[in-house]
């Protein structure tokens, strides 16, 4: 977290400098006599600089680079092996908690009542969705032919996105093109997800263990767990492997943000603002976790599935510096 918030803290000071830089570049471009004061620059024409008035919209791209820092623990990175990802998460007796985080990269849209105040909403989205397959035995070839190489196809389909709205108002002061801003609001995100699981080889009353992905596969002889049912099943099922992992319902959170920063407009009605972020509290609620099962059940005679409560829910409260960030953007006025 401290390489995070000093990451931050230089990509502000360094839009900062170069913020002074270009504003100290273009008294030197004023002509002699339009120049009132060493504060602010009086110009004409396609020089002056825009500044927003009531009834002004801006519409700009953010981006949060501290983000980065944080990982969505539903979710693989971009480039890691998926199989490693879903392995992790396909028989684990954990709850599949997804955090909702400051989004890496959002839209945000502001109308000004006047040149200092404006309603702001910024809405920001994650999602992935992963569709991993991998070749495994054809059991039933290999039945009728020992030599057989014929192959079959597992297929697990990883679908989690999350999403936050913030809604707020904004104070912006100063007079030059290099602005003061401020602002302060609340913070909605949302976010849900599951992993759905199909296999090539169908369990039957001949085959009650079949050839699986690695990760559904009997653990070694003599292993601590003798199965992979989750031994909550009253179905007499020995060998039980997930259908499905998923929430009922969604993640959600709310919270309260706040920022502070500069806003320098470049060039007509463009602007770049950098600013630290800051999410003093939030609350968040995680819905029950289920999975579903299936198995060959000795009592029964035939394959059957079930559900098991992986966690009946939780909550947290999040507080602190862990929620500090830099938010950067380019915005349009019109």
């Amino acid at each position: 977290m401290k390489n995070l918030l000093k990451v931050s803290l230089l990509t502000t000071f360094f839009l900062a400098t170069a913020s002074t830089v270009a504003l100290a570049q273009e008294y030197q471009t004023v002509p002699e006599g339009q120049r009132m004061t060493c504060y602010h620059v009086y110009s004409k024409g396609d020089a002056q600089k825009f500044s927003p008035k009531r009834g002004d919209w801006s519409v700009g791209v953010t981006f949060n680079p501290a983000t980065l820092g944080y990982k969505l623990k539903m979710q693989p990175k971009n480039g890691e092996y998926a199989g490693a990802f879903i392995a992790d998460n396909a028989t684990a007796k954990k709850q599949m908690f997804i955090l909702s985080q400051d989004p890496l990269a959002a839209v945000r849209v502001r109308y000004y009542f006047n040149e200092s105040w404006a309603l702001r909403m910024t809405l920001g989205l994650n999602g992935s969705h992963v569709d991993y397959k991998e070749y495994v035995q054809d059991d039933l070839a290999k039945a009728i032919d020992p030599d057989s190489e014929n192959k079959v196809v597992d297929d697990v389909i990883s679908n989690l996105n999350s999403g936050s709205l913030a809604i707020g108002a904004q104070y912006m002061a100063g007079k030059s093109s290099l602005k003061f801003i401020t602002g302060f609001g609340l913070v909605y995100a949302i976010a849900g997800g599951g992993l759905n699981f199909n296999y090539g080889n169908k369990i039957t009353d001949l085959n009650k263990v079949p050839s699986s992905m690695p990760m559904t596969m009997p653990p070694a002889p003599g292993a601590k767990d003798p199965t992979l049912n989750d031994f909550q099943s009253t179905l007499g099922i020995a060998y039980g492997r997930p259908l499905k992992r998923y929430n009922v319902g969604y993640v959600q959170g709310l919270g309260i943000t706040a920022d502070m920063g500069i806003e320098w407009f470049m060039t007509g009605r463009l602007s770049l603002t950098a600013t630290m972020t800051f999410t003093p509290v939030m609350a968040i609620w995680q819905p029950k976790t289920y999975a579903i099962y299936e198995g060959f059940s000795s009592l029964t005679g035939k394959v059957e599935q079930y559900n098991s409560l992986v966690s009946p829910g939780s909550h947290a409260w999040l507080y602190g510096t862990e929620n500090i960030g830099c938010n950067l953007s380019l915005n349009y006025y019109f």
